[in-house]
């Protein structure tokens, strides 16, 4: 090796000019990152990924808006890495607690419980469906999990592009002789470049350049190094072929299957949140049905105190409209604290502030009823349910992996290659000789000779595929079930209603013969009346309710329900009479 006088060039200009080379590869790759963030990088293609295969579901599906970025965050802080975090428990001589008054006016707080401010929220089914669909935990929830799907794919996708890595380490060198220790700098920059194989292996190229001073001579010899290496493995029998993409292709799959399960969230969730509405719209009028109950029970408690003050009937009839009319105002009171109960757990699955006063208008969805037979409510669930067709494609997951699971138990054979190029050290800039060119190749073949684990994991795939087609096959029977109970659970909400019609019709002809002929009944029959009119009309209202329930459940469980952006139900052809 020549030293530096010979070549004409001093070390420490080698070195400076490799920090050169690396500050200005640093400089370069400081404004590639620049240009744009690397987290809104990767909110775009996020984005993008999950718009794709929303678009695969068809233009009824809408991709979830506004999750990325994320609006959680983690800062440093002492109380993150404390070992022992505070509790909070005072012990019982800390606490309070505090007796009722004789005097306190229990029914006075029972009604202000019932009031609300002037800036009450007022409610109904559309604004539900829409604020949910904005502001709920649970459709947050459900569309990160759709977003977690698409980052684990581009994980893997990643995986599967090139990859750059670059490594720079500096080293002092101190080599002792006889007591006499010379010491070297040494600076290796090592750039390198991997893909993986589209049926398996890998292919890497890297380049590598190293300078070295002596720091304790300056005239010593010192050396540079620059070489290219070009690198390829290529499996032949094991982990290649389709199995070697199988990590690819469950991500992909599985970023379908999330779309699928975040529009089928998207509609049971309408389900659900307009089922939870209608429900506080029976439980409403329940109490309204109540007041008027009340209200009819003091007019009979009223009507039989001035009988009884007349001397026209006993005073035990007096008392046993009084009791009546105690007894329903107690109902009446328990019926509110349910409704008020219920409504508050609304405001809780909406994320309304729970001291927010809200006030339910009542409101219904207004579906009209279809026209379906058993035998086509099935064949629409079969064709259109997307659980379904999640778990048949699933079915298809377990078979690949019992043929992944096959290639493993496989012998190895791989091909190995490289070319490496050998830079000059001997010039004063980066030149590659191609006289110094080294070639290497090879093939390994690995006996099979320890293969229990891969067999049993054979075993262990061909059950779960066998698992698999019977937990498919299940959810088919029960798909149908729940389609042919859709249709028949219309025919029977339809009966209820038009029976409960009647009820009330009955129940209010038979009030008004009362209050015609009130001599001709006495306390009793009075507040019999009132109270079987009070049930026929609740079950009425709930009968409602069941009818419309029943539609929706048939439209979500034949996989027609279809939801828009803002929550609320897309019209199919036909629903508005055309």
């Amino acid at each position: 090796m020549r030293s530096s006088r010979d070549n004409g060039t001093h070390p420490g200009r080698r070195i400076r000019g490799l920090g050169s080379l690396l500050s200005a590869l640093l400089l370069v790759a400081g404004w590639l990152m620049g240009c744009e963030s690397g987290y809104q990088r990767i909110d775009r293609r996020v984005d993008a990924l999950v718009r794709e295969a929303s678009g695969e579901l068809g233009p009824d599906a809408p991709p979830p808006k506004g999750v990325l970025p994320p609006k959680a965050d983690a800062s440093p802080s002492d109380e993150l890495y404390r070992e022992r975090p505070p509790t909070v428990n005072p012990s019982a001589s800390e606490l309070k607690f505090q007796r009722v008054r004789d005097a306190d006016d229990v029914l006075g707080r029972l009604k202000s419980y019932n009031e609300v401010g002037e800036d009450a929220m007022r409610i109904d089914l559309p604004f539900s469906l829409a604020y949910a669909t904005a502001h709920a935990r649970e459709h947050q929830f459900a569309q990160e999990e759709y977003v977690l799907a698409g980052l684990r794919l581009l994980v893997e996708r990643h995986r599967w592009g090139p990859r750059f890595f670059d490594e720079i380490t500096a080293e002092v060198l101190s080599e002792g002789d006889d007591g006499f220790y010379e010491t070297s700098l040494r600076l290796v920059n090592e750039f390198r470049v991997t893909q993986r194989l589209p049926y398996g292996g890998e292919l890497s190229a890297r380049a590598l350049a190293s300078a070295t001073e002596d720091l304790h001579n300056r005239v010593s010899d010192d050396a540079q190094e620059a070489t290219i290496i070009l690198e390829a493995q290529i499996p032949l029998l094991r982990g290649s072929g389709m199995a070697a993409r199988e990590e690819l292709i469950q991500r992909e799959r599985d970023v379908i299957y999330a779309a699928r399960d975040y529009e089928q969230f998207r509609r049971d969730f309408l389900f659900q949140i307009a089922q939870d509405f209608l429900n506080l719209v029976v439980q409403q009028q329940s109490v309204v049905n109540a007041q008027r109950q009340v209200a009819q029970l003091r007019e009979v408690e009223q009507r039989e105190r001035s009988l009884y003050e007349a001397g026209r009937t006993p005073l035990f009839q007096a008392a046993l409209a009084e009791q009546a009319t105690v007894s329903a105002l107690d109902d009446l009171n328990s019926r509110q604290e349910g409704y008020r109960l219920a409504v508050d757990r609304f405001k809780l699955r909406l994320s309304i502030p729970i001291e927010q006063d809200v006030v339910i208008a009542p409101s219904s969805l207004d579906l009209p009823v279809p026209e379906a037979s058993l035998d086509e409510a099935v064949r629409e669930a079969m064709l259109y349910r997307l659980d379904l067709q999640t778990q048949r494609d699933q079915v298809d997951d377990a078979r690949r992996r019992v043929l992944v699971a096959r290639n493993n138990v496989l012998a190895d054979l791989n091909l190995t290659g490289a070319v490496g190029i050998n830079g000059d050290p001997n010039v004063n800039h980066v030149h590659f000789d191609p006289g110094e060119t080294s070639l290497r190749a090879g093939i390994t073949f690995g006996l099979p000779l320890d293969r229990e684990i891969e067999r049993i994991g054979v075993r262990q795939a061909q059950i779960d595929l066998e698992r698999q087609e019977l937990e498919y096959g299940a959810f088919r029977d029960e798909v149908a079930l729940e389609a042919r109970a859709a249709v028949r659970d219309i025919d029977r909400a339809r009966y209820t209603l038009e029976i409960q019609e009647r009820n009330v019709g009955i129940g209010q002809q038979r009030i008004a013969s009362i209050e015609a002929a009130p001599d001709r009944a006495d306390a009793r029959d009075a507040s019999d009346a009132a109270n079987e009119l009070l049930v026929a009309e609740d079950r009425r209202d709930q009968a409602k309710r069941d009818l419309e329930v029943a539609i929706l459940s048939y439209l979500l469980e034949t996989g027609q329900l279809r939801v828009n952006e803002r929550g609320f139900i897309r019209p199919l052809p036909g629903m508005d009479g055309d």
